[in-house]
């Protein structure tokens, strides 16, 4: 037994040294974030910052007691003892803020939630130097009387404090967006390695954009990188050609896809190609499907950027042309600002002018998708019902059309069983509920894996007689549609354990027949 074991493992082993994998290697290099308004009609060093935080909330403060060490009246460092000393807790709620760029049209081009509401603490009688509680309060009614006649000047003091912290920070990450801006950064180049084939032209494409990412952490954007860059891309590219999904031990495989995929989305974004960044991104997280890890949780992040940067291009088309002067005003040192840190009383007012932007900059990225998403139908990049299609459904893989056609289910109406869907040959389940589906598909006839099909509330006179050839339907839901006619062929359906037809046009005698097609089935009408 010990020996069988063996063996299937050394198997397991060889099969799995045998199989291609990606490889790769983290590289850190900066990148060029556009502004969200026209850079060349609009001087950054006119737009205004406003910075608006709410007041904070204090708690009742708690006495606490502590261990101090301290010297003696008169003593030296020799002479340090160990003291109960005292100080209080006070719980402090720390709270949001807001901070808003206008142009000098009073448009905002920027906007950023600096804080949000946070429990945090101050320790009133407490050296934050050494960590302990200040000597002089070994005596409790000394910390009383102090925290009385300075309790509330202290608490606003590190209220204030902390203000300026969030402000300071806000305000470098704001002046960082409203300019040319570059930003750090570091993430993974991808190769391939395997026993079977060789790699020479990717490991070529991952020597030029590794030279050409650190060109640029060193250096700045540049024409000569950003043409290795799209010496690698065309590589990559060329390679993905020949995926194989299916086959662990094909060249390109599916792990070898995604990195290529990736490796790709990276270059296209550090060359202002965002169309093309997009559709690599879509085709990455297509190879995981449903699952999710950091790395794909990664990558739909990046795709908010590029979506982002995306619209961020269209207005500052001109400027992306002229690498020289992209990069000189991103490198520009002096980035000066017209910044005002207001009162907690114009916080409501900058809250709602958050809330404006952010809506309008979700509006414009939702139109954008959908510009994106008819122009990916259009090219026959993108399956029109993808976003109906489930993996994870309970009963196995699913198209969901569960609700009728409108603009908030976003469902068309449909005529037909789109063979489209056909194209999804893992299908379990088909699931189109109170549409004007007429007819379906003969290339339904692909979907060997379909166990239950439930088209209630449809338009369907009759059924296609290749719907024989699902030999794996279980169920099949038929209710509330004008039905005159099923095919004799439903009975190689051997395996058709429900059929449900209420609120059909079937006579009696087609029921009778369909009694006697499908002996095995429990037909309710």
């Amino acid at each position: 037994m010990n020996k069988l074991l063996l063996i299937t493992f050394t198997m397991i082993l060889s099969l799995s040294a045998m199989a291609q994998k990606d490889y790769s290697k983290k590289v850190k290099t900066k990148y060029i974030s556009l502004p969200s308004y026209n850079i060349s009609e609009i001087d950054p060093a006119l737009v205004s910052i406003e910075f608006a935080m709410k007041n904070g909330l204090f708690g009742t403060e708690k006495l606490r007691t502590a261990e101090s060490l301290c010297i003696p009246s008169g003593g030296g460092l020799t002479d340090v003892i160990t003291v109960p000393t005292h100080y209080f807790d006070i719980p402090y709620t720390q709270p949001e803020s807001y901070i808003i760029a206008k142009s000098t049209d009073g448009k905002v081009v920027y906007a950023d939630k600096s804080s949000n509401t946070k429990p945090s603490s101050l320790r009133f009688g407490w050296d934050s130097k050494t960590k302990q509680a200040l000597c002089e309060y070994f005596m409790v009614d000394k910390l009383k009387k102090d925290f009385k006649s300075k309790g509330a000047s202290f608490k606003a003091k590190g209220h204030s404090n902390y203000r300026k912290s969030v402000y300071e920070k806000a305000l470098e990450k704001a002046k960082a967006r409203v300019y040319l801006s570059y930003f750090s950064e570091d993430f993974k180049v991808y190769s391939a390695k395997g026993k079977v084939y060789e790699y020479a032209d990717l490991d070529g494409a991952f020597d030029k954009a590794m030279s050409a990412y650190k060109s640029i952490q060193k250096n700045g954007l540049n024409s000569n990188d950003i043409a290795q860059l799209k010496e690698a891309i065309a590589v990559w590219e060329k390679e993905l050609e020949s995926i194989n999904l299916e086959d662990k031990k094909a060249r390109i495989n599916k792990s070898i896809g995604k990195a290529l995929h990736e490796n790709c989305i990276r270059a296209y974004l550090y060359i202002f190609d965002f169309e093309n960044a997009k559709s690599h991104t879509n085709s990455f997280l297509k190879l995981f499907g449903v699952f999710s890890n950091n790395r794909s949780v990664a990558i739909k992040d990046l795709l908010v950027r590029i979506k982002l940067q995306a619209m961020a291009a269209k207005i500052n088309t001109a400027i992306i042309k002229d690498v020289q002067k992209l990069h000189t005003m991103a490198s520009a040192a002096s980035k000066k600002m017209n910044a005002k840190l207001l009162s907690s009383g114009e916080f409501d007012r900058l809250a709602d002018e958050y809330s404006g932007y952010n809506t309008t900059v979700s509006v414009n990225v939702f139109m954008q998708d959908v510009v994106d998403e008819s122009d990916a139908i259009a090219n026959g990049s993108l399956n029109p019902y993808q976003k109906f299609y489930s993996a994870i459904a309970a009963g196995g893989p699913a198209m969901l059309l569960s609700f009728a056609p409108s603009v908030l289910s976003n469902i068309p109406v449909l005529k037909e069983l789109p063979k489209e869907m056909c194209e999804f040959e893992d299908l379990a389940q088909i699931v189109i509920l109170n549409n004007r589906i007429e007819t379906i598909t003969t290339d339904i006839t692909k979907l060997k894996s379909l166990k239950k099909i439930d088209l209630s509330g449809n338009n369907l006179k009759t059924l296609p007689a290749e719907i024989g050839q699902l030999t794996n339907l279980k169920t099949l839901k038929l209710s509330n549609n004008p039905l005159e006619s099923i095919p004799a062929e439903i009975a190689n359906c051997t395996t058709l354990s429900s059929l449900v037809i209420k609120g059909t046009k079937l006579s009696a005698e087609a029921i009778a027949e369909l009694n006697r097609l499908l002996p095995d089935c429990k037909i309710k009408y």
